[in-house]
């Protein structure tokens, strides 16, 4: 996957002066850095209202995906607290980088590449989900694994949709044989 450089447009500047004023875009750096403060609520959960210090590193975009990382530490705490691995928090680096989404469902959720209101809006999705997680012990819903795990969660919540996606990731040919040699294996190793 090819890392890309992305600018903001003039009008994601306003877009992101007018709804986030509290995250500031350096034209030298190409980063946006701030507390992303939210008030949402998703699906049938409870409204959260929380903030999170990050840093969205635009020089690093995969699959309209930026680089973003939670500089508070705040997910880190929470971990500790909670006793649970980092990881599980979608905190992939004890520097802050956070995992906000898989490949696959990268190139669905970003058809177009890049999209500030879109990547905003994905952002307080994924914050609210870890803020949910502190506040009430448990997740609003199913978050996927990493690595191979959450390319099979992904396979398991649609097989036909994510076949090719799932031979190709686990290099088990198109054959049925294999497929099911691999997913009995992927089974029994994570016990889904």
């Amino acid at each position: 996957m090819e890392e890309k450089v992305v600018r903001l447009t003039d009008n994601d500047i306003a877009f992101l002066q007018e709804k986030y004023p509290s995250l500031i875009y350096d034209v030298e750096k190409n980063i946006i850095t701030g507390n992303l403060w939210f008030n949402v609520q998703y699906k049938d959960e409870e409204a959260i209202e929380d903030n999170y210090l990050i840093e969205i590193n635009l020089n690093k975009v995969i699959l309209g995906v930026p680089a973003v990382r939670e500089i508070g530490g705040k997910i880190l705490n929470i971990a500790i607290q909670k006793n649970k691995r980092p990881v599980d928090l979608h905190l992939i680096s004890l520097a802050g980088d956070v995992c906000i989404i898989i490949p696959p469902e990268a190139t669905e959720k970003y058809p177009n590449g890049f999209d500030l209101e879109i990547l905003m809006h994905h952002l307080e999705e994924h914050f609210y989900w870890v803020s949910y997680v502190e506040k009430y012990n448990k997740e609003p819903w199913k978050g996927y694994g990493h690595g191979e795990k959450g390319y099979y969660e992904l396979y398991l919540k649609d097989k036909s949709k994510y076949l090719n996606i799932f031979t190709n990731y686990f290099k088990c040919g198109n054959s049925r044989p294999e497929r099911r040699r691999k997913e009995k294996e992927l089974r029994k190793i994570y016990k889904i």
